[in-house]
């Protein structure tokens, strides 16, 4: 978690938050994107979209491994 001025507006806000990452454990996204949706009306992936609404817009519960697997494999953190 961190503060991080306004990507796309050097003059911009400063976001809170804006470091940290949500996940569904299919997709990964910025916890500041639903800032960036309204401010600069961003379309967002159809299939994103569709994952949305077949959880119901609700975020499930993602199983520590794959949240392991996340950080390892598809952001290259080394674990322990």
């Amino acid at each position: 978690m961190g503060a991080q001025a306004d990507v796309l507006d050097a003059e911009g806000p400063i976001l809170v938050s804006a470091g940290s990452l949500l996940t569904d454990g299919v997709w990964l996204w910025r916890e500041d994107l639903a800032y960036y949706v309204a401010t600069y009306h961003l379309a967002l992936p159809g299939d994103f979209l569709a994952r949305v609404g077949e959880l119901d817009h609700r975020p499930p519960e993602v199983p520590e491994s794959r949240l392991v697997d996340i950080l390892t494999r598809e952001l290259g953190i080394p674990m322990g």
